[in-house]
């Protein structure tokens, strides 16, 4: 049965969706993400033995979706909200139960995963919330191995046009949109390579892929 829900009350629950509320945003981002993932996941090659970090994995759905591509590695997921590492956790529990998925509470700036551990990061519809693209984007290079990409994909951009067509959702939902050519810049100052930059034609979704040298 789908949810009846007044959206307008739910707009603060994007950044780190917490208690009852949150877990109505969960279900909807799991619902409604969907198509949005899946064209994300094309841009990137994912081999069978990945091991695999999701920043931001809320609902949880894109978790099992990796864990589906990597049947013979591991996928890991990280939030902020407590709420949302449990919930993600009921979502994938079989995965979790055979230890597939693994889910921990944490933030991109300092994450506890060793150096040069992970083949892919990805992030999906989490950077406008990070408290600072260029600290979260070292924590992801360094727990990237050499060699390992990072998937970046959202639904939202700043192109001179959205964020003002679009500028009550943006004030209500907390984002903080950074140009593709900026996000471009602060990855290729770090040290990543082969930064390459999706669009989908008459839409705002984009995607950066990138690769720790």
């Amino acid at each position: 049965m789908d949810i009846m829900v007044d959206n307008s009350n739910l707009m603060d629950q994007f950044k780190c969706p917490t208690g009852s509320r949150g877990r109505i945003v969960a279900k909807l981002m799991n619902r409604e993400h969907e198509p949005l993932t899946i064209w994300g996941l094309t841009k990137v090659k994912i081999g069978s033995d990945y091991i695999i970090l999701d920043v931001g994995c809320g609902g949880g759905k894109t978790l099992s979706r990796l864990a589906q591509l990597a049947p013979g590695g591991k996928v890991f997921g990280i939030d902020c909200s407590a709420d949302m590492v449990e919930y993600s956790k009921k979502v994938n529990q079989k995965l979790v139960a055979q230890n597939r998925v693994e889910i921990v509470e944490g933030t991109v700036e300092k994450m506890g995963f060793p150096n040069d551990y992970f083949d892919l990061v990805t992030a999906f519809e989490t950077y406008y919330f990070w408290h600072s693209l260029p600290v979260a984007l070292k924590e992801i290079w360094r727990v990237l191995k050499p060699g390992g990409s990072l998937l970046l994909v959202n639904e939202m951009v700043q192109d001179g046009v959205y964020e003002i067509t679009n500028a009550k959702l943006i004030e209500e939902t907390h984002v903080r949109l950074i140009p593709l050519k900026e996000i471009q810049r602060v990855l290729q100052s770090i040290g990543f390579v082969d930064v390459q930059v999706f669009t989908e034609i008459d839409s705002a979704w984009n995607a950066v892929i990138a690769k720790k040298q």
